[in-house]
């Protein structure tokens, strides 16, 4: 017991050392754990196996995270800019949903996982993007309240269809697991409306940060086989433009739609692009519905890889025009 407790904390120390590496390169911090988790896990080392406890603190490290990302969520500055978030959302929630399954299906995938790769490609990754606008000072400007906004929504609509998927469409049929992630974002939601909202998101997230998140992004890692991926660089290749590609046109749209300046609406669509970590809960959610495969997660967590590395770099320089 001694020793396998040294080798979870060995790990969760590793995990977070690649994360703060990831941070300094410029890089995401979840891109530097997921990365820890490939190192030590099947696909080089071998040394760190996805055990029960393992698992059980990734599903805790998913509470945690999407209790915060309820309790962050501002229902005022939605409602303040609720027609042209909502746009946005909808068009980058349906472009993704259809024009995924559409390519997965062309590829060969069965006709579950094409349906399931379209929720998965359908959620924006929150925290990747406060980053960018925080660093480039957009924060509290129109677009990125609309950004942040439109972002919240659609990650709510994802949440939504992978629950009813995974729970009826799921080969493991009802999978509390793939309830709790919906449960904490709406706990956290009404949380928020408390005198403690705010000690209580700073405690579960420094938690979160310390142990949980590592456990989870790493974990992830773990059960990626580089190896089984060798055969699939092609279509790889096509998802990653196909993730950018999707994302960014219909949010683009939306906010075009909605009456926003083409300026304004390209930097939208660049700050939707990023998946992080809300596509790596659906995708986990997915693997323990027994809707997808190891292999098809390990092919998905390689898309929202790339997709995350490359979201910041078009976010940069759109957001200093606007």
């Amino acid at each position: 017991m001694q020793v396998f407790g040294l080798i979870l904390q060995s790990t969760i120390t590793v995990t977070l050392f690649f994360g703060k590496v990831a941070v300094k390169l410029g890089l995401s911090e979840v891109i530097g754990q997921l990365l820890a988790g490939i190192v030590l896990g099947m696909s080089f080392l071998n040394v760190v196996h996805s055990t029960h406890l393992v698992h059980v603190l990734s599903e805790i490290g998913i509470f945690i995270l999407m209790l915060s990302s309820g309790l962050a969520s501002d229902m005022k500055t939605m409602k303040k800019y609720v027609k042209a978030s909502s746009l946005i959302a909808i068009m980058g929630v349906v472009i993704p949903m259809i024009a995924f399954p559409i390519a997965f299906i062309l590829m060969g995938y069965s006709v579950s996982v094409s349906l399931f790769s379209g929720i998965v490609f359908s959620a924006t990754s929150i925290s990747i993007t406060l980053a960018v606008l925080a660093e480039q000072k957009k924060l509290t400007s129109a677009v990125g309240a609309i950004i942040l906004s439109a972002a919240i929504i659609d990650d709510v609509i994802s949440l939504l269809a992978v629950t009813l998927f995974s729970v009826f469409i799921g080969n493991g049929g009802f999978n509390m697991s793939s309830l709790l992630p919906l449960i904490a974002f709406v706990i956290g939601i009404f949380l928020r409306k408390t005198l403690i909202a705010d000690q209580i998101f700073e405690n579960t997230n420094r938690v979160g940060q310390w142990i949980f998140y590592p456990m989870f992004f790493g974990s992830i890692g773990l059960n990626v086989s580089i190896r089984q991926l060798n055969n699939k660089i092609v279509a790889i290749v096509l998802f990653i433009l196909l993730a950018i590609i999707t994302k960014f046109v219909g949010s683009w749209i939306g906010a075009k739609i909605s009456g926003l300046n083409d300026t304004a609406a390209k930097a939208i669509g660049a700050g939707m692009v990023s998946r992080g970590e809300m596509a790596l809960v659906i995708t986990q959610i997915g693997l323990s519905s027994q809707v997808i495969s190891a292999a098809v997660s390990g092919e998905l967590i390689l898309v929202i890889i790339f997709s995350t590395l490359i979201a910041p770099i078009l976010m940069k320089p759109l957001f200093a025009n606007i």
